[in-house]
């Protein structure tokens, strides 16, 4: 049975995350209900990461098997079709081999996280960042995003509900750019615990805004305590934005 490709963009704020959930409506549900209605067949899609409520993506990549169609043409705009009531999209469709699986195969995931840091909110953007009012020194959250690089026990930035089997995670790369009054956070890892990221950018607004220092986030490794950390920043201005196999 032919094995399918694809990459997803969605606005991630009126669905329950990625993953299917009864009574709830998901982005994996309502594509998987779109890949029946085009084809003719139920199946199931594999996702390279399990997006959170609220959260959008630039580029989630899943994968998935079909039999009676295989004209990638027809599968693109056949989905598209049938998402067209949907805030997701399907951007691209490749055939890849029987063995491939979106999440299996992931080397890294890439996320971004966008802060609004100006004294007004956004009329056009404020469904896709966290608006921040108060001056955030880049400085002092480069400097906290230092600390966070690196194999650590990330116990204190795990929420409850995480099923991950051991708190140890290697955070690869954080950069930290601006544009305008939008300040970027990228963090990239083969994987991340439940809601790792939104509570890493609670903690570097924290450092950010200069409530706690720099050398706090070392105290928190330290302390293994969830409730000594920052708030979980909202995940509205959280994206998946790449996958790399």
């Amino acid at each position: 049975m032919p094995n399918f490709k694809i990459l997803i963009e969605y606005d991630g704020l009126n669905y329950s995350g990625w993953q299917s959930q009864i009574n709830a409506v998901s982005v994996q549900g309502q594509i998987e209900k779109a890949i029946h209605a085009f084809s003719g067949e139920k199946t199931i899609i594999y996702g390279a990461g399990r997006t959170d409520a609220g959260v959008h993506a630039l580029a989630q990549c899943a994968n998935f098997k079909i039999n009676n169609k295989t004209d990638l043409y027809q599968i693109l705009h056949g989905i598209n079709f049938h998402l067209s009531k949907e805030n997701i999209k399907i951007i691209n469709v490749e055939k890849v081999s029987d063995d491939f699986h979106a999440r299996h195969n992931a080397h890294h995931k890439t996320y971004l996280y966008k802060i609004l840091n100006r004294p007004v909110p956004s009329a056009i953007d404020f469904r896709h960042s966290l608006h921040i009012n108060k001056k955030i020194n880049l400085d002092l959250m480069q400097k906290g995003a230092q600390v966070l690089i690196g194999t650590h026990d990330f116990s204190s930035f795990r929420a409850s509900g995480c099923q991950a089997k051991t708190p140890i995670k290697t955070v690869d790369k954080i950069h930290i750019t601006t544009n305008g009054n939008t300040i970027n956070l990228e963090f990239e890892a083969k994987s991340f615990l439940y809601q790792q990221i939104r509570i890493m950018v609670g903690c570097l607004i924290d450092i950010g805004l200069e409530k706690q220092k720099f050398e706090w986030i070392n105290e928190l490794f330290k302390k293994k305590d969830r409730k000594l950390a920052g708030q979980t920043a909202l995940p509205k201005g959280l994206f998946l934005k790449k996958v790399s196999y």
